[in-house]
Parts: structure tokens; sequence; C-alpha cells
């Protein structure tokens, strides 16, 4: 009876430790499981406060390599080229793969602009997406997984086990655990496929609200846009007709000053603040994206030359400002405000690329439709282009995203230093203008951005600084009825047409203006009226005078963009709109153009 008392007595005590050991495992797995449910909350809580996708995979990454005791831990989201994106990278001091440089430069970037693209290669860190499945590796099998050279992949991992993210049956990332000083069980391969099924569900719902959030900045950012653009609109109008009364008398006292008098200099010294305050009301309405478009002959060489000392202010003192400009460049016929747009933008983009310093490079050129990319150009015509290219010497595009630069709202810089739109604009600009855009890249040596735009025939005389220069030698006279309801520019367009032999009949209202006109409509050349007018607009005035003698010719005056509308049905008239502020040589110009050669004579003693 003893030995069988015995027997029991060691059967009980063996029963006992195994339920011990199963209550052990048990209350261990659950306080994984726990550990791991605390992580996505936890995730969750952190993104809400940062709004940074990397500090909340770095909660979830450290929760996996607790609960594994994985001294080694990365994790990162798919690109659409099939690169990683690390979001998160974590390396325990004792580990010996932590002194390696190339883990340190990744955790240093991820800390500095919030993941790290690691490019798609032949690599254990990539086969469990190869694959679509987890992949666990032993001390034993080690080699059959490493062999990429690269930094990466040098370094010794004795274990790894990669849990593949994803969403549904689609695989949108990677978590990888490394050198745990055991295997990894199947148990651990389990519990963390649940676990990675959570955090890429996790990890996609902060993405689309970290999307949502941006696209209600963009929609406040173009509200604000538009705000401004109001704004500035409003005051557009009666600033440009100061601008236009400064800057006309200006010029017009400078016609009748000795050039070597003092008062001379110092009518030249208004005239050059006048022309600055009309630089700034056009930046203005750059900015607004209400900028009046007023396309004309440039020469991009004068262009450039006058635009280097505001690009020198803008790059800063460590980077170099080359330019290298072809001699014998033609002509092109676009919107100044635009090319300067063109210009500003890509050296502020070249500068960007250039964080530690460098040079750009600004060239100009003329192309035949001989140039091997004006061939491929399907539907460009067989004509002459001239090309502005913009070159730096900084970190270059890589290949995957070059296709995309040009996508509105696409920006590779950080968030907050980049609205996206900068390149957009660029390829609009030179679109409309029936140009062209290249861009060659190599990551590590530069970026060329090259533009192509029309080359314009030089068949028109250059315009110059004196007023009766434009009438001499031609029997251009005829009789204007001038339409603006600010007095003061109304008498500088008067005095100015009056000086160059014009006869001229004012008014101050539409109203006047159409009882002048049914004395003297028989006998008008030129209606120049403004746009924008008390009790009816200019085009409407127009379309009354029109209907009983078709033949008058018109000009349009106007200060703002959106007042261009009205004058839609006049089709000519739009290609003959004078901005404000004008000044008296512009005016002038015009004028004489539309007129041409067979105006009607009249004196001033005619229109008694």
């Amino acid at each position: 009876m003893i030995p069988d008392q015995s027997h029991s007595k060691k059967s009980m005590l063996l029963a006992a430790a195994e339920s011990r050991r199963y209550y052990r495992v048990a209350e261990n797995n659950q306080r994984r499981r726990l550990t791991l449910a605390e992580a996505i909350t936890a995730a969750n809580l952190r993104f809400i406060e940062s709004g940074s996708i990397s500090q909340m995979a770095a909660v979830l990454l450290d929760a996996s390599m607790t609960v594994t005791n994985s001294p080694f831990g990365m994790f990162y989201e798919l690109l659409p080229t099939g690169s990683a994106s690390i979001q998160a990278l974590s390396l325990a001091s004792f580990d010996p793969i932590s002194e390696e440089d190339c883990f340190r430069t990744i955790q240093y970037e991820i800390r500095r602009h919030g993941s790290y693209e690691m490019k798609r290669h032949p690599s254990i860190f990539f086969a469990a997406v190869d694959t679509g499945a987890s992949v666990v590796m032993d001390s034993s099998a080690h080699h059959q997984w490493i062999s990429c050279p690269c930094p990466i992949c040098s370094p010794l991992l004795t274990r790894f086990m990669g849990i593949p993210l994803k969403i549904a049956t689609t695989t949108v990332g990677m978590l990888c655990l490394a050198n745990k000083s055991s295997d990894y069980l199947k148990e651990d391969v389990v519990e963390l496929e649940h676990y990675a099924q959570t955090c890429a569900m996790a990890i996609g719902i902060a993405r689309a609200e970290l999307e949502r959030k941006t696209a209600m900045e963009q929609l406040r950012q173009a509200q604000k846009m538009e705000a401004i653009g109001q704004l500035a609109g409003g005051i557009a109008h009666d600033f440009n007709n100061l601008l236009t009364v400064i800057n006309g008398y200006s010029t017009l006292l400078l016609q009748k000053l000795d050039p070597d008098s003092q008062m001379n200099k110092e009518v030249e010294q208004i005239l050059n603040a006048g022309e600055r305050a009309t630089s700034l009301i056009q930046q203005l309405m750059t900015f607004c994206r209400r900028q009046l478009i007023s396309p004309q002959q440039l020469n991009v060489n004068s262009f450039i030359t006058s635009l280097h000392k505001i690009l020198c202010r803008l790059i800063g003192e460590n980077i170099s400002l080359n330019t290298n400009l072809s001699n014998d460049i033609g002509l092109i016929k676009a919107d100044a405000g635009q090319i300067e747009q063109i210009i500003m933008n890509l050296v502020i983009n070249a500068r960007d690329a250039l964080e530690g310093g460098g040079a750009i490079t600004i060239a100009t050129n003329n192309c035949s439709p001989d140039d091997d990319f004006i061939r491929q150009q399907s539907e460009v015509p067989p004509e002459n282009f001239i090309v502005i290219s913009v070159r730096d010497n900084g970190m270059g595009i890589p290949r995957e995203i070059i296709n995309r630069i040009f996508e509105p709202f696409f920006t590779t810089k950080v968030q907050g230093s980049g609205t996206g739109l900068g390149l957009a604009t660029v390829y609009g600009i030179v679109k409309q203008g029936s140009g062209h855009i290249q861009v060659l890249s190599e990551v590590g040596v530069g970026t060329e951005f090259r533009i192509y735009l029309p080359q314009y025939p030089d068949n028109e005389q250059a315009v110059t600084g004196d007023i009766k220069a434009h009438v001499a030698g031609q029997a251009v006279t005829g009789l204007i009825l001038i339409v603006e309801d600010d007095q003061s520019v109304l008498d500088l367009s008067a005095i100015t047409l009056k000086s160059c032999g014009f006869s001229v009949l004012t008014a101050s209202t539409p109203l006047d203006a159409l009882e002048l006109f049914k004395h003297h409509g028989n006998r008008i050349d030129l209606l120049l009226s403004d746009v924008v007018m008390p009790v009816m607009t200019g085009p409407e005035m127009a379309k009354i005078m029109r209907a009983s003698h078709p033949d008058l010719k018109i000009v349009f005056m106007s200060g703002y963009a959106d007042e261009q509308h009205g004058i839609t049905d006049f089709p000519q008239e739009v290609q003959n709109l004078l901005m404000k502020p004008y000044n008296p040589v512009e005016l002038t110009q015009i004028v004489n153009g539309c007129i041409g050669t067979t105006p009607r004579r009249f004196t001033n003693g005619d229109l008694s």
C-alpha cells in the first residue's frame, strides 16, 4: 500500500505543477495580448496628440518588441513604387547591430523627416512582402536569406520574423523583428499576425485622417487666397488709377525737361518709385492669381538680368547664382509677370534642393525643330523655340516620383514648407503659352528644368521712352472720345493724346458720353473707355454706340483681371485691352495702332 500512496502523491504533485505551468502560460499570454491591445490604444492617442504616423508606428513597434523580447525592430509602409517608407526603427543598446551606421542614419532621417525610404531590393526585409505570408528565420537557416551585400543587409541577423501588414488581402507594409535570444515560436507568429492586421487598419485610418486634414488645410488655404484676392481686387482699381496718374505725369514732365537738369533727375526718381509700386501691385495680383495677362515681346536675357539681384536675395549667401545667356537669343511673346513667376518658382525649387549650399545656373539658347526633345512632341508645329533652363547641383529627383512633380499639391518637402503649387503653376503657364517643359535629373548629381517657349518674330518697333516717337513721320490723327470716371486719369489721357496731335472729347460718365456721341458719333474715330463705371459699364455703353456706328473702333482700359469678362462680346478689343497702370507711351502706341492709316482728320476747332 505504501508504494501506491507514494505514486498517487507524486501524480498529484505533477498535476499541480502542470496546472501552475498552464496558468503561468495562460497568464503570460493574457499579459502579452493586453500589452498589444493597449499599444493600439496608445498609438491612436499618440497620433491624435502629434499628428505623426512615425510616432504612432514607434508605439506599435515597441509593443511587438516587448512581447517577443526582440532587440531589433522595423515598421514600414509600402510606397506605390514598391519601396519601403520606414516609419519606425528601434535598436536595443546591448545588441551589436545597434552600432551599425546605416541603422543610426535611418533613425536620424526618421526623426528629421518622419520617414526613410528604403529602395526595393532582394532582402529578407522584403521577404514577407514578396511571399505575402509571414517569414521566420532561425540561426541555422539565415544563409538562405542573407544574400544582399548592401549596408542594411550586411549586419548579421541571428534570427528574424517578418509579418506582413495587410488590409483585407492587400499587403500595405511589414513588421520586422530580429535577433531574439531564442527562436521565434509558432505562437509568436500567430499572435503577431492578428496584431499586424490591427496595426495595418490603425495606420490606414490615421493615414486617411491625415489626408483629410491635408485636404481641409488646402481648402482653407484656397479660401484664404480667395479672400486675399478679393481684398486686393477691391483696392486694385483705385490703386492702379493712382499709379497711372503718377507715372503718366512723370513721363510727360520728362519729355519737357532738359535731360541734364536737376529737376529731370528728381522727376526720374518719382517715376522710378511709381514703377516700383507698379511692380508691387503686380506681384500682389500674381500671388492672388488675379494678375492681368499682358502678352508682349520680351528679350529673356534682359529680363533675367533685371531679376538677378532679386533672385540672389531669395536664395541666400550660401548658394551662388550663375547665368549663361546666349548672345543671339530671339524674342518671345509672353506676359512678363508669368515669365517672372516661372523663373522665381524654378529658382526657389532649386534653392530648396541645395540644403548645404551649392550653385544654380540660369541659361538661355535658341532651339530649332531638329532638337530631339522637340521632335518627340507630336503636337509641336515646325517652329523655333527659346529655351530657358534652370540647373542646380543638388540632391536630384528620384525616378519614381519625377512624373508626379507637376501634380497640384504634390510635394516632397516637409509639412508646412511647401504648397505643392509651384511646379504645377509653372507647368500651367508654359502649356498656356504653347510651350513645353523638360526635366533632367539624377539623384545625387542635380536637376535641370528646360522651358521651351515659341520664338516670336522681331517685326515690331521697340517701345521707346519718347511719346512723340510713336507718331513722328506718320500722318495719324483723329477724334477720340475718352470715357473715364476717375478725373485724374481722364485729364492725363486727354493731355497725352492732344500732345500727339489727336482731337479729344472727354466724359466722366457713360451717360455724358452717350450724349456727346449723339452729336459727334459720325466723326468719332475711336472710343477709349474704362470697363467698370457707375450706372453702366464700358462694354454696355460701347454696344449702344456700335448699334448706330458698327465701324467704331474701341479701346478698353482696365485695372483688374476680373473686369475682362465684360468685354467678351468684343473679341478684337480683348486683344487691345489697355491695362492700368499704363504710361503715356503705351496709351499713344495702342491708340495710334487702332486708328491706323485711314483716320478722319479734325482739329479742335471742328468740334464746335
